[in-house]
């Protein structure tokens, strides 16, 4: 497994290559396959699934709602229906943590809460793989049309930085806050391994 970030290891620890190592001990057997070359590969994954179980024991310390966010980030999708879930929860998550749509008057707040939506899809898109991802909707004209297609929301480019920009901008500060607190555990995780290795 490797030790690059926090986010890398999100993904990493709860990768399994299409199917669990049962699975691979399973059918290898079932092929007859036997290792005939002088490395034992097997250690090396049993050394990952430990490294691995490490950094999956600091996502379970995180409440429920922030391991869906960081899950919706960065994880492996498994399926379709828990992805969704996913992204369901941390879309709520988001929404209830910006404590200013509650400031919008009931129109504004309901297509607000589709701006946060894309949000949420535009910074999973930056951060997915580590930092450094252009923004898929950098331009207020491509997010309009994104929300648009997506979710048959109607946003005005007048005055975009008075009335919408400022959303955009405020969530994704808290978008990026949660990231933060998300992945703190295995931070500190992340820390500790590259303070073995280097003592060693």
């Amino acid at each position: 497994m490797r030790l690059m970030s926090a986010r890398q290891a999100w993904h990493d620890c709860l990768y399994q290559g299409g199917n669990t190592m049962l699975e691979n001990l399973v059918e290898r057997a079932c092929w007859g396959q036997v290792q005939f070359s002088e490395r034992d590969n097997s250690l090396n994954q049993i050394a990952h699934q430990a490294l691995a179980g490490r950094f999956q024991a600091a996502i379970a310390s995180l409440p429920l709602e922030l391991q869906c966010f960081g899950h919706n980030l960065y994880a492996p999708e498994v399926s379709v229906r828990v992805s969704n879930n996913w992204h369901d929860i941390a879309h709520a998550l988001l929404w209830e943590s910006w404590g200013k749509r509650e400031q919008l008057d009931e129109e504004k707040a309901r297509r607000a809460y589709w701006v946060v939506a894309g949000v949420l899809y535009r910074y999973r898109k930056m951060v997915q793989g580590g930092m450094g991802n252009p923004d898929p909707l950098d331009q207020p004209r491509l997010f309009r049309a994104w929300l648009q297609d997506r979710h048959g929301v109607v946003l005005d480019r007048r005055n975009w930085s008075r009335e919408w920009g400022w959303i955009v901008q405020e969530v994704f500060r808290v978008c990026d806050s949660l990231d933060r607190e998300s992945l703190q555990p295995l931070c500190n995780v992340l820390q500790h391994e590259k303070g073995i290795r280097s003592a060693a």
